[in-house]
């Protein structure tokens, strides 16, 4: 089975995305065993898919703020994106509340970012940041990026390859990026307890426990 990679950015341009992706692997292709040595990649699929939390065909694996995804159905049940809602049509009065405040509705489990829904605490705390642009200015920043911390220069918050500026957002994600972590962890041995122990969900096939929720 394939293992668990993390992707980090640097760079200046476009070009500099090739040098932006840190590899926890030793292509970029998935390998089955782990490996800590850091390489580049220009894969475009990869490069592509980074900031849109999407897939890359190329790799056949997807993108959440850089953690690699090797199940295309795991990638999808995340849905990682939001979408466009008429706000004024949902069902929930919570919901409508919330969404006029960029908020997290705890009775659907359902958040909004400026007017978009997501469907997972994930990717509603991840749409609470940016993704980390082509050109990062800030040495800090370029050594922080792709892995949980705060910028020792500007002291910015990094979550994988999303940035932050306030801490309780960056927390916030955190806690979902290392939910996520955890549930790739379990993806090699049961697809199901990766899937179902991340939504809250005890796996019918090893009987694990749902991931806690919020991580620390």
């Amino acid at each position: 089975m394939r293992g668990l990679q993390r992707l980090s950015l640097i760079g200046s341009d476009r070009t500099a995305w090739s040098l932006i992706f840190i590899l926890f692997l030793s292509s970029c292709q998935l390998g089955s065993e782990r490996s800590y040595s850091l390489i580049e990649t220009d894969c475009s699929g990869c490069i592509e898919a980074l900031p849109i939390n999407g897939w890359c065909d190329r790799c056949d694996h997807g993108l959440v703020a850089g953690l690699v995804v090797p199940s295309r159905e795991f990638h999808d049940a995340l849905d990682a994106h939001g979408h466009e809602v008429d706000t004024e049509t949902i069902l929930c009065n919570l919901c409508r509340q919330v969404a006029r405040e960029d908020q997290f509705c705890p009775r659907c489990r359902h958040g909004f970012v400026a007017g978009q829904l997501y469907f997972s605490e994930l990717t509603w705390a991840l749409a609470r940041g940016e993704s980390g642009p082509t050109d990062i200015r800030c040495g800090g920043c370029r050594k922080q990026a792709g892995r949980p911390g705060r910028c020792e220069v500007c002291e910015t918050y990094w979550v994988g390859t999303v940035r932050f500026m306030s801490v309780q957002d960056a927390q916030r994600a955190e806690g979902q990026y290392r939910r996520l972590q955890v549930a790739l962890d379990r993806l090699p041995n049961c697809s199901e307890c990766a899937v179902a122990g991340f939504f809250g969900f005890s796996c019918r096939s090893c009987d694990s426990d749902p991931i806690p929720n919020p991580l620390q």
